[in-house]
């Protein structure tokens, strides 16, 4: 769960955004994408609505190449795998809590970018969130939890925890699946460290500089957190058939006490691909994701029909 590099943007409360993002209630396939941060020299995230149609490896190839070149690409030698994960759609949802919990953080959305993030491979977070209080500067322990859906009797559709693998034995922290991470201001505090490298503006610069961004303070605040998955960051049940194609991620924070600082919710449609498939029949099938809109839209349907009828 560490991040490659962090990139942030921040507003003080005596200069509100002029619009802040209200995806809750949006649903997204991939798009409504962020306008490039302040510290990054990496690409700019892609216009909202344009479709980069690909070929299944070719983007993975030609990044091979310009890393190795002269060297053929690994799963050339392979004729049935390996695989790989490409999410085909996202929703945010805040957490059903925040109605009795006073929570310090008000997260109000979660982006990822870019189109089709696949594993192995880039993935970006754009995180937009209020901090309300001072947080802890000693510690903040972030909980997982992770269910993926299953169809149970009479087609009945629910929700079963992935439990955690791989965690360390000594504190129980880290690993695949519902697990805990207890090292979350060490992780910032390393990322922001590494981000110095890729600042190329100034003003970034002094802002890095002059405040203590782990944990961010009192304010309005646009993260992006950045990872690059290898297949060992895959848990090895992705690579037999896939138990299901839609998960939920809710993230819990809390001061590794009793106090709870905040938590988000992130709706997923994932599918298994093969690097080789040119096809990209993971994309074209039929998916969660378009179940997931039709039934928003029949609900959304039903409610106004039972609103005109009354």
């Amino acid at each position: 769960m560490d991040c490659v590099k962090l990139f942030v943007r921040w507003t003080a409360y005596s200069s509100p955004p002029s619009a802040t993002p209200t995806s809750s209630q949006t649903l997204n396939h991939s798009h409504d994408h962020p306008q490039p941060l302040l510290i990054s020299d990496e690409p700019s995230p892609p216009i909202a609505h344009q479709r980069v149609k690909r070929q299944g490896s070719t983007v993975l190839t030609k990044a091979w190449s310009e890393a190795l070149p002269g060297v053929p690409p690994f799963w050339d030698k392979y004729s049935s795998g390996p695989y790989g994960i490409v999410i085909r759609g996202w929703q945010f949802s805040r957490c059903a809590s925040e109605q009795w919990t006073n929570y310090v953080v008000n997260v109000s959305n979660i982006v990822i970018w870019p189109d089709y993030p696949r594993f192995p491979g880039p993935i970006f977070f754009n995180v937009t969130m209020d901090v309300n209080e001072d947080l802890p500067v000693e510690k903040i322990e972030m909980d997982l939890e992770v269910r993926h859906a299953v169809t149970g009797k009479h087609n009945s559709k629910g929700w079963q925890v992935i439990p955690c693998q791989g965690w360390n034995l000594l504190d129980g922290c880290d690993g695949v699946g519902s697990c805990r991470y207890c090292d979350v201001l060490d992780k910032c505090k390393e990322t922001v460290k590494g981000a110095h490298k890729y600042v190329n503006d100034r003003k970034a610069e002094e802002f890095l500089r002059q405040n203590k961004l782990c944990p961010p303070p009192k304010g309005h605040w646009t993260m992006t957190f950045s990872k690059i998955f290898s297949i060992e960051d895959l848990p090895k049940s992705f690579f037999g058939p896939l138990q299901s194609n839609e998960y939920w991620l809710t993230f819990s924070f809390t001061d590794g006490k009793d106090k709870k600082l905040g938590c988000a919710r992130l709706w997923v449609d994932v599918c298994k691909y093969h690097l080789q498939d040119k096809q990209q029949k993971c994309l074209r099938d039929p998916n969660a994701f378009k179940n997931f809109i039709n039934e928003i839209s029949s609900q959304a349907e039903q409610i106004r029909q039972r609103t005109n009828s009354g």
